[in-house]
């Protein structure tokens, strides 16, 4: 009997906890229902639109209206050797740094902000600046290394984006996006060129630019004109006094003058350009670029004579220059022949330059800053001769993948420039001096390694620079004189520099 009670007494204590159990749990179902009916009237309470007002708001405070900052760190040894005619070879090893902090915003989506700012250091410190005073010109600030670790403007500009009719439109003022152009990125391993084709010019400058894109209403791929203007140099008197004097009896005598930002005494002017950038064609494998532009009032550095054998340099604007390019590049040779076809990339380029000199006129002495009688330049002052002179350019080059290392890359290049070849390519960042301005042959072979993805990389790069003529990536006046190298006592014959750089990207 006992032994019947038992399980009948567990079976009911059971029985009564599951019930107790379930009623818990049914309690706490209704309890949840209730809080999902309370939420669901809240969220139908919501203002949806006002909610993305203030998500909005809150974006704008928090990222979309900031600056977005970038970093590009380099770090480089280069290795110089200049064969010199009639002297010993001069070689140097230099370490360098050199820093890019790039900045974007766009508080609307139809205006644009991008700058950039730059140092390009020497280890330690040196004594360029202290023995040239072009060292830090505004044309190549931060594309030259220098003893100091001033941080410089690189690029300050925004966009505008707008219509007319059919055709899209942007403008844009400010301090232009100029070197490291159309094909030259290739060697610098950037994967988006800036906006000049960088053949005939790359070098830093203020301006404006003005594009408008004809693809659509013309049927032809890519198509877009761009007018740009730009200055180079302002002729423009300091803002506090100060002194000039002229000589008399062998001595100064000093008179003061104060009008800001008037011309200045000095013999120079306001160097101008205006250019025309065409975009002929671009489906993605065939890209074809056209450039064509005016410059006025071009620098040179002048050796101005008394006629008793004492001279001076002087900086003065020698006349104006004219020049173009066409170049065609290739993303991808022939159609699925192999990948390693498909993945190689194939440019050509021709450019010209014009010159048109002023000729003989009095200069300015920079003893006193007034005009200096008896001091003439020589009517062969723009680039040695008094006539128009005629100059050109090819250049050529091919970028292709390594097929033992993944997204690793090898280029080669060559550039042959005439006597009188004239770019303005004084910001191409190679120590030796810009290959592209070569009154020679130029030949160069690198290879870009990735070490991290595109974070880190490495890049091994071999420059020769066989000259013809002396005067290659010098200004525009005496100092430009075309001499051959192999009858020039003191002329460089060859150059070359080989570099080695770890890079930081992000």
């Amino acid at each position: 009997m006992k032994r019947f009670i038992a399980p009948m007494v567990v079976g009911a204590t059971l029985a009564s906890s599951a019930m107790a159990n379930n009623d818990a749990l049914m309690a706490e179902i209704e309890a949840l229902k209730a809080q999902m009916a309370e939420l669901k009237e809240a969220q139908s309470k919501i203002n949806i639109e006002a909610l993305k007002t203030q998500l909005s708001e809150v974006k704008a405070k928090t990222g979309g209206d900031n600056i977005k900052w970038g970093v590009d760190f380099r770090t480089a040894y280069d290795y110089v050797n200049y064969k010199i005619n009639g002297a010993k070879d001069e070689t140097n090893g230099i370490w360098t740094n050199k820093l890019i902090l790039n900045m974007a915003a766009q508080p609307v989506d139809n205006l644009v902000f991008k700058g950039a700012l730059g140092v390009y250091k020497a280890f330690g410190s040196n004594s360029a600046p202290a023995m040239n005073g072009y060292q830090n010109m505004d044309w190549y600030a931060t594309q030259t290394p220098s003893g100091d670790a001033n941080v410089r403007l690189r690029e300050a500009y925004f966009l505008y984006f707008g219509q007319m009719g059919e055709v899209p439109y942007s403008v844009s003022f400010g301090r232009r996006p100029s070197t490291d152009g159309f094909m030259t990125n290739l060697r610098e391993d950037n994967d988006k060129p800036a906006s000049p084709i960088g053949h005939n010019i790359n070098m830093e400058f203020d301006g404006a630019s003005f594009k408008f894109d004809f693809d659509k209403i013309s049927g032809i791929s890519g198509l877009y004109f761009k007018i740009c203007l730009g200055r180079g140099n302002s002729n423009a008197d300091a803002k506090y006094p100060t002194f000039t004097g002229y000589p008399v009896m062998g001595n100064v005598v000093p008179s003061m003058t104060q009008t800001p930002y008037v011309q200045s005494n000095w013999d120079s002017a306001n160097m101008d350009l205006a250019g025309l950038i065409v975009q002929a064609y671009d489906d993605g494998q065939y890209k074809v670029m056209l450039n064509y532009f005016q410059a006025w009032n071009v620098m040179g550095a002048n050796f101005a004579f008394d006629g008793t054998g004492s001279y001076y340099v002087n900086m003065t604007d020698v006349g104006d220059m004219t020049g173009g390019a066409i170049s065609l590049q290739v993303n991808g040779i022939g159609d699925e022949i192999s990948d390693f076809l498909d993945d190689t990339i194939f440019f050509v380029s021709y450019a010209f330059s014009k010159t048109d000199p002023k000729g003989t006129h009095n200069v300015v002495n920079p003893m006193y800053g007034v005009p200096a009688t008896g001091f003439i330049v020589p009517a062969t002052e723009m680039l040695g001769s008094p006539d128009k002179e005629y100059g050109d350019s090819i250049y050529v080059g091919v970028n292709f993948p390594c097929v033992m290392v993944e997204d690793a890359r090898w280029g080669l290049e060559y550039n042959h420039g005439s006597k009188y070849w004239r770019s303005f390519t004084y910001g191409e960042d190679t120590l030796v001096g810009s290959k592209l301005a070569t009154r020679g042959s130029a030949y160069e072979a690198y290879y870009n390694l990735p070490l991290v993805g595109k974070y880190l990389t490495a890049q091994l790069r071999y420059t020769y620079i066989d000259y013809d003529y002396t005067g290659s990536d010098m200004f525009f006046g005496s100092t430009g004189t075309p001499m051959d190298v192999d009858t020039t006592p003191g002329a460089v014959k060859s150059a070359s520099n080989i570099r080695a750089y770890f890079r930081y990207r992000y």
